[in-house]
């Protein structure tokens, strides 16, 4: 993947490479070095939503929620009706234990994707554990 930095120097191409390394370290657990480079990516490619959404997916999966919510925000404020970044906002805040938020979050995820019903049981356990019997 390196190699093809030497071939083509553009600052697209250099993003999709270092895209592509942040998929090999995160599959290989490497959190923190996959972190890196999609940090690198998004230099490169600041406009890119689903960039933002991965760094923060990264950052999460390496037990750093909180660094991970402002990624989701930056992709959400690009793409504010992107699903998949509401559901990992609401699972950073659940992770946090900011549940009230998280079932906010959860929510945005439903209106914007009703056929995700796995969501209904991440929302169902964030009122749990905000004690909303009421709702």
């Amino acid at each position: 993947l390196l190699r093809a930095l030497d071939v083509d120097r553009t600052a697209d191409a250099a993003a999709d490479v270092y895209e592509a390394l942040g998929v090999v370290y995160n599959v290989s657990r490497d959190y923190d070095a996959a972190a890196d480079v999609f940090r690198r990516a998004v230099e490169l490619r600041p406009g890119d939503y689903q960039l933002r959404n991965k760094l923060g997916a990264t950052l999460a999966n390496g037990n750093r929620s909180e660094e991970a919510l402002p990624s989701y925000r930056a992709a959400l404020g690009l793409k504010p009706k992107y699903a998949r970044g509401w559901l990992n906002m609401a699972i950073g805040h659940s992770n946090l234990r900011n549940y009230s938020e998280a079932a906010r979050c959860y929510l945005q995820t439903l209106s914007l994707n009703p056929e995700a019903r796995h969501v209904w049981s991440y929302l169902r356990v964030a009122l749990t554990c905000d004690e909303r019997w009421d709702l």
